[in-house]
């Protein structure tokens, strides 16, 4: 899709994904409330490079190219917060697939459950309780691998009483 405009997130989630192959595809951001998307695009070239989608109720507002680059070329600390917003993307993106290629499949699932455990977890005695429901096939497709392996490897994790319910 040719890239017109930059889009601001005012409220719900919108997933972010790279599609590997058929009915295969990659997580690269889930972007919230007062976030953006399609900056790539934007400012890297013709057309996006990824797809988005909502996964909750969201509503979005977009700005077309001319207009960003003009209101960024006028006021040099907003650029500057938008570098360095930029740069905190491009460096989480970095670190999921560093996790894939350095840890295969397991260091991938093990990165997705640090995540939620950062996100949404609660330190009790007996370790870390998630508290947002984790499914197998969000996590497959967050790291685009298949549910049955993402199943195997937390199953032998239930096993070895590293996870359980």
């Amino acid at each position: 899709m040719p890239c017109r405009s930059f889009v601001f997130h005012q409220e719900g989630k919108v997933r972010i994904f790279k599609e590997i192959e058929a009915d295969k595809d990659l997580t690269i951001f889930t972007r919230v409330a007062k976030d953006g998307f399609g900056e790539i695009g934007i400012f890297g070239g013709e057309y996006y490079s990824n797809s988005a989608k909502a996964i909750q109720h969201s509503s979005l507002y977009a700005i077309k190219r001319e207009s960003i680059e003009e209101i960024l070329s006028q006021s040099g600390g907003l650029s500057l917060h938008f570098t360095r917003w930029l740069a905190e993307s491009l460096e989480a993106s970095k670190a999921k697939i560093r996790d894939y290629i350095a840890f295969g499949s397991e260091g991938a699932v093990a990165s997705v459950f640090i995540r939620y455990s950062n996100m949404y977890g609660i330190v009790t005695p007996e370790g870390i309780r998630i508290t947002k429901p984790v499914l197998i096939q969000d996590i497959s497709r967050h790291i685009a691998i298949s549910r049955k392996t993402v199943s195997r490897i937390v199953n032998k994790w239930k096993e070895q009483g590293i996870i359980r319910n």
